[in-house]
């Protein structure tokens, strides 16, 4: 299964664009997909009522409730595309909530004997979709903490960024530098 998560707040966004397009040419290999809009989701940072209420759970070993739901999804997916416009040298508070909703101990990951996280999500890859109005450059933080998390708590061992950059600038034809990222996309995910 293909979990496609849009974290983009606009109709008409262009992260969700070149992300749509990765979808199309991964689908073809494997027709079934979820989509996650996280602006749909009832998403709320954690309180200390939301946590007593997880960690109660967790105590129980019981990860049936809803409060999970979105965590089982994402240890399920064999593949995982975001879509993920470039806000702020990261990406919208929106991706960080689902985050925290998504990492929890003994569904995404778990420790060993030794206190050492280790990954139990089934994907092995994410594809990190951005599209970005100016350069990014080496300050692509929002992407390097999605890698960190992923590969390193949850076990995604192959994550790629692509992206579509300084698509507001003056004299850019935004227009084809998108068609240009879709096609070096088509490329990457095709090989």
């Amino acid at each position: 299964m293909i979990l496609f998560i849009d974290a983009c707040a606009r109709k008409g966004s262009r992260s969700r664009e070149l992300a749509e397009a990765a979808l199309s040419y991964i689908s073809e290999e494997d027709p079934e997909v979820e989509k996650v809009c996280l602006y749909d989701c009832d998403l709320k940072p954690l309180t200390e009522n939301m946590i007593e209420a997880r960690n109660d759970a967790l105590n129980k070993n019981d990860y049936s409730g809803e409060i999970f739901n979105l965590s089982r999804q994402f240890a399920g997916a064999d593949i995982i595309i975001m879509a993920v416009p470039y806000w702020d040298l990261s990406f919208p508070a929106i991706l960080k909530l689902y985050l925290e909703a998504v990492s929890v101990n003994g569904v995404t990951f778990t420790y060993d004997d030794k206190g050492v996280p280790h990954g139990m999500c089934k994907a092995t890859k994410l594809y990190y979709v951005t599209t970005a109005g100016g350069e990014i450059g080496n300050n692509n933080y929002g992407y390097e903490y999605v890698k960190a998390l992923t590969r390193g708590l949850f076990g995604v061992a192959d994550t790629k960024c692509i992206r579509a950059v300084g698509l507001d600038m003056e004299n850019v034809d935004a227009r084809r530098v998108l068609e240009n990222a879709k096609s070096q996309l088509r490329d990457i995910l095709l090989c």
